[in-house]
């Protein structure tokens, strides 16, 4: 059975009111039988595709230095920064456009619980982020981004990645400029060719950041994240995810930096019984030509523990890049 329907078909007044608003972002989930054979091959696929595009987004963002005028960077900007805000008046730039692309190598390409794959990808992300000061210490934001990722060997895994979303920060000098935020979220997957849909989820998404600034050299981070479903399809992919994210950067030398990144997230299903606990370990380090471009390299784990043995799995990732973006 086919479960890709075009785009037009499947929603096409959701497609059309998202490709004209230009900045509107979201951030999986499968019934399975006892035996592994009995899991649908579509369904299988659909729910790795979710959970390699929401693990190597925050991943490959872990590559590369944060550009010096934006906050200390967040863990909770995996889903495209909150956090640029704490620079002067008369420097601050809202307007960003961003691109890098990647190479990586991964154990376990299918994101399976046995039976893993190696390969090579290659992943390409670009798009534009607003982020204007409203009043005071309330910012607007609004993002688009595309990703790309091109398998090697099993190119049946290759898959386009759409987020368009747009929500409010605000900073709490007062607290150590502790900041809160609220956005709505909408993603998109397709196949590689993008002519029939693999995923479609729209989100609320609701946070807070803490950075810990020890010194100009290094500082660490702690944010709590949750994405709250709307709606989405197919309804077996659709899921919540509520998270606890930490982070420690230090500059090694005024080019070279280095982060560790943590996440521990549940994800709760609410169209099916599954809930899948998911740990996420990445260390990167950083070259920084200048605050246009950087290069970056980073090895990764992910781990996921699900009451459906089948989604049970891990996989190591490294990878490097290169990245570049400008602000006006």
């Amino acid at each position: 059975m086919n479960f890709k329907p075009s785009l037009m078909a499947r929603h096409p007044t959701q497609y059309v009111a998202i490709m004209l608003a230009g900045l509107l972002l979201a951030p999986l989930a499968v019934t399975t039988a006892s035996a592994q054979s009995q899991v649908p091959v579509q369904m299988s696929a659909t729910d790795a595709d979710v959970a390699r595009r929401d693990m190597m987004g925050t991943i490959t963002r872990q590559l590369f230095a944060q550009d010096p005028d934006y906050a200390p960077p967040s863990p909770a900007d995996a889903d495209l920064g909150e956090q640029r805000l704490l620079v002067p008046n008369d420097r601050y730039k809202a307007f960003t456009l961003f691109s890098n692309v990647s190479e990586f190598y991964t154990s376990n390409a299918g994101l399976t619980n046995g039976g893993a794959q190696s390969d090579w990808f290659t992943a390409m992300q670009f798009g534009a982020s607003w982020v204007p000061r409203i009043t005071g210490n309330l910012y607007g934001e609004a993002t688009a981004l595309q990703q790309l990722y091109r398998y090697a060997t099993y190119n049946g895994y290759s898959f386009n990645s759409l987020d368009l979303g747009a929500g409010l920060i605000y900073l709490f000098r007062e607290l150590q400029d502790l900041s809160a935020f609220a956005r709505y979220n909408y993603n998109l997957l397709t196949d590689a060719g993008s002519d029939s849909s693999l995923f479609y989820q729209q989100t609320i998404r609701l946070g807070l950041n803490k950075p810990f600034v020890f010194s100009r050299a290094h500082m660490a981070t702690l944010g709590l994240a949750s994405d709250i479903n709307l709606n989405g399809y197919p309804s077996y992919a659709v899921r919540n995810r509520f998270a606890v994210l930490a982070g420690y950067q230090v500059n090694l030398t005024r080019r070279l930096q280095a982060n560790l990144f943590y996440q521990l997230a549940y994800f709760p299903f609410p169209e099916i019984n599954r809930n899948d606990w998911n740990q996420v370990l990445s260390f990167g380090l950083a070259w920084i030509f200048s605050p246009r471009f950087s290069v970056g390299a980073s090895v990764s784990s992910s781990f996921n523990d699900s009451n459906e043995n089948f989604y049970d799995y891990s996989v190591l990732n490294t990878g490097a890049g290169i990245s570049a973006n400008y602000k006006f």
